[in-house]
């Protein structure tokens, strides 16, 4: 029986601090641990306390193989994920694809494409190629045994198929969930709070396109200036060390490519953006 059930609460292992926020702002009680993942009994003493608890949690032994990259692309090549001896090209398209579990059911609600220039979202797949792409991650999914949370996966395409090169539980890195709120109005992060609290979320087609462009510092121009140029709808100021980004809309990808090209020239100066 669930403790408390009139509020809604999560258990979050090792909290990314982009959920911790999101929690707070929807009023969702968090229960938080931190542990080496690698040490499986630890991680398993904690989540079976979280389930005594009435919380949704991850076999501990789910975590542990989505920590380690290594034993993801054997899972991969051990039940023959990708297609036999399909190697990714040079300049084969790389994607993220992100999903959200509840109940052991896996969502796919975002691929973006890493583009020369940055990342492009929703990434310009035919529907064949989408659907094979949700169809290998949501498999590996199940096979590591995750239950509950996002999980961000990375694969490769070849003239053969989609090859998984990687996946984690957890978030994408910024700026991947702002281009799934520009594109579409999904918030990521808003999400997964949900999934972790046993509820489902509905898919959001993306209404048009989102690019993103990673910029190193300094600013040709003032933060704010940059906050209201034309098409811009997200900019993540750097310190005097990091980088920062910005998130263009557009109609089309290319549409896309050139805003992004424009807009880093004038911010930067010199129209040359870091791709991450």
């Amino acid at each position: 029986m669930k403790e408390d059930t009139d509020v809604r609460r999560i258990f979050l292992l090792n909290p990314d601090q982009r959920l911790l926020k999101e929690a707070a702002h929807a009023g969702v009680q968090v229960r938080s641990a931190r542990a080496d993942i690698r040490d499986e009994p630890a991680v398993r003493a904690l989540l079976d306390e979280a389930a005594t608890a009435g919380l949704f949690v991850n076999p501990a032994r789910s975590l542990a193989l989505l920590a380690d990259q290594d034993a993801v692309r054997r899972l991969v090549r051990d039940n023959r994920l990708s297609p036999d001896h399909a190697e990714p090209a040079a300049g084969a398209t790389r994607l993220s694809v992100e999903t959200l579990s509840v109940h052991g059911m896996h969502q796919t609600v975002g691929i973006t494409a890493r583009m020369p220039y940055g990342l492009l979202h929703p990434a310009p797949l035919s529907e064949d190629t989408a659907a094979e792409v949700r169809a290998v991650v949501t498999a590996l999914l199940d096979l590591t045994g995750y239950q509950y949370g996002p999980a961000h996966t990375s694969v490769e395409l070849t003239p053969r198929g989609p090859v998984i090169t990687g996946c984690r539980a957890g978030l994408a890195r910024d700026p991947v969930p702002e281009l799934l709120k520009v594109a579409g109005g999904f918030d990521l992060a808003a999400g997964a709070v949900e999934v972790l609290s046993g509820r489902l979320v509905d898919a959001v087609r993306p209404g048009r396109y989102a690019a993103a462009v990673v910029l190193n510092p300094p600013w040709r121009l003032e933060t704010a200036e940059v906050g209201v140029l034309p098409h811009v709808r997200h900019v993540s100021p750097p310190d005097s060390l990091a980088p920062g980004h910005l998130v263009v809309h557009a109609d089309s990808p290319e549409v896309a490519a050139q805003r992004v090209s424009s807009l880093t020239a004038l911010v930067t100066g010199n129209g040359s953006g870091t791709n991450r």
